[in-house]
């Protein structure tokens, strides 16, 4: 199993028109892990998290999926195309 990791930072956007549990939904996290990311969000404005390479979760879908309800987020180890 593989430790390496996608990070991403969050941010709280005050133009948000879409559901934050949806898209994370959307992009393979599961319902408590959506729940949980979308709270601390919430509660910090800003939130950085770590995906591992080999899970489930498509980071291009969660990149893609975050922008389309306005969400403030950044792949800080995006590979180049």
């Amino acid at each position: 199993m593989s430790t390496a990791k996608w990070n991403f930072s969050l941010k709280h956007a005050n133009g948000m028109t879409g559901d934050l549990v949806e898209a994370l939904r959307a992009s393979g996290f599961g319902v408590l892990e959506s729940e949980t990311i979308a709270e601390a969000v919430l509660e910090t404005t800003e939130l950085g998290i770590a995906i591992k390479k080999d899970s489930n979760i498509d980071p291009w879908q969660l990149l893609q999926n975050l922008k389309s309800i306005g969400m403030g987020v950044k792949w800080l180890n995006e590979p180049a195309v």
